[in-house]
């Protein structure tokens, strides 16, 4: 008996010990348990930590400007939330990355029937044409930020493109930079910034340009009023065959000087029949001043005037010194800005006075207006003709 409960006991205790150890692996587990899952919450709190501190330093390097970072947040976005990926998208688009701007088309053209974003779309495809090298399309562009057309309003960035194209010759950039300063859209107006942009453009030939320059004079419009300085831009864009130019040369001379009417009744007839309806009327006007035989004149040295004009073999300058010489202006011609312009006395002008003087043929010319200059030719046998002086008084 005391063996068997010598046994049973030893049997008790060792179940007793069998369920302590099995407790104590049991709370042992149960510790390393709760070590691992402590160990794995602090991971996964320093591991979110340092995504939340990513995050935010992508978001303050793509705020600053940095477009790796703006795009590679435009790209994750676009994969759960396109207006996100818009954002972003936009946002390097606006700094002039082309591959910003392809991705604000995609996700715009994503969104079916949404009028906003199909001028948004419109906008950065035609801006996306002038950054792979259309200028006209930037010109476009630059007068969308100025209007706000599927873009907010930006005029300052409109200038910048337009003034980076004017700046490599590219004539529209400079016409539209110039129209602009003078704009009663313009919020601060600089009609002097007008003249240099138009300056240039007349400088690179441009009709259009020089127009608008010669009216600025006549103005005096961000320049000092000047009408001859005027009269010479105008009548410059007239020879290249502008004809709304022809047009304000003509209003210029109207009752200017003794012989402006002259001047201006063949600069209006060019104009009206260059097709520019506004100078019919007013050329009328002026030919009831001057009377029929002037008019007559006047028409039969217009017309093949017009004729040479509209074949483009008017010379540079041609017309002006012709009726500098023959209606004793002195309109100026800057020989500076054209040294091309030295002439000899005896230049092509000379050939249009000598058609006015065909047309006259009976007429009681004027001789040379230096008498000592005439004396001494007669003196010498050698008398020449004298030049026409073709003004009002010659045509009644």
């Amino acid at each position: 008996m005391n063996i068997i409960g010598f046994l049973m006991g030893l049997a008790g205790l060792s179940l007793i010990l069998l369920v302590s150890w099995m407790m104590v692996l049991s709370l042992k587990q149960k510790r390393l348990e709760a070590e691992r899952q402590a160990r794995d919450s602090f991971d996964r709190r320093a591991r979110e930590q340092a995504i939340a501190e990513d995050r935010k330093e992508r978001q303050r390097k793509a705020e600053e400007g940095h477009i790796p970072t703006i795009l590679y947040l435009a790209k994750e976005a676009e994969k759960r939330d396109l207006r996100e990926a818009l954002f972003w998208y936009e946002k390097a688009a606006s700094l002039e990355n082309i591959t910003g701007m392809y991705g604000v088309v995609r996700i715009c053209q994503r969104s079916r029937k949404d009028t906003v974003l199909e001028e948004k779309a419109k906008f950065w495809q035609m801006y996306i044409r002038g950054m792979e090298g259309d200028l006209h399309s930037l010109c476009e562009t630059a007068k969308a930020y100025f209007a706000g057309l599927g873009i907010s309003v930006d005029i300052d960035k409109g200038v910048r493109i337009l003034e980076k194209v004017a700046l490599s010759n590219f004539i529209p950039a400079q016409l539209i930079l110039g129209d602009w300063y003078v704009s009663r859209e313009n919020p601060v107006p600089k009609p002097e910034d007008a003249c240099f942009w138009y300056a240039k453009a007349a400088r690179l030939d441009s009709s259009e340009g020089m127009m608008k320059l010669g009216l600025s004079y006549l103005k005096g419009n961000g320049v000092g009023q000047d009408h001859r300085k005027g009269c010479y831009w105008l009548e410059c864009a007239g020879e290249k065959g502008n004809a709304e130019a022809m047009y304000h040369a003509g209003k210029a001379w109207m009752d200017h000087g003794a012989y402006g009417n002259s001047v201006a009744y063949i600069w209006l007839f060019l104009s009206a029949h260059c097709g520019y309806e506004p100078a019919k009327g007013m050329r009328d006007d002026v030919g009831s001043r001057l009377g029929v035989d002037s008019i007559v004149l006047l028409q039969s040295f217009a017309k093949p005037l017009l004729k040479k004009i509209q074949a483009g073999t008017i010379g540079k300058h041609l017309i002006i010194r012709a009726f500098n010489k023959l209606y004793k202006r002195n309109v100026p011609i800057p020989r500076r800005e054209y040294p091309e312009d030295d002439f000899s006395p005896a230049d092509d002008s000379d050939v249009l006075v000598a058609e006015m003087e065909e047309l006259l043929p009976g007429t009681d010319l004027e001789t040379p207006s230096d008498p000592a200059q005439g004396d001494s030719e007669q003196d010498a046998g050698k008398q020449k003709k004298a030049k026409l002086d073709f003004t009002d008084k010659h045509m009644h």
